[in-house]
């Protein structure tokens, strides 16, 4: 039975077609408040893939370090 956290992890990295950063993922949900991992994965989903420079895994994960320290925490 997975957990909240690892489910959550599962959505995202389906969402993202990037099941191989799936432990990142997973370690996001469990460090970071579900609002706002969402929010930040429907701002990466909502930009063109050509307007991406290497991929909408990639974009989440510098968003998430670039914006994790501005209440997204669960500390």
């Amino acid at each position: 039975m997975l957990t909240k956290e690892e489910r959550l992890a599962r959505e995202i990295a389906d969402a993202l077609s990037d099941t191989e950063a799936l432990p990142i993922y997973t370690g996001f949900a469990y460090k970071y408040k579900e609002e706002f991992l969402r929010k930040i994965l429907q701002r990466v989903l909502s930009i063109p893939q050509d307007q991406i420079r290497k991929t909408r895994g990639a974009l989440f994960t510098y968003l998430i370090k670039q914006h994790g320290n501005q209440g997204g925490s669960r500390d």
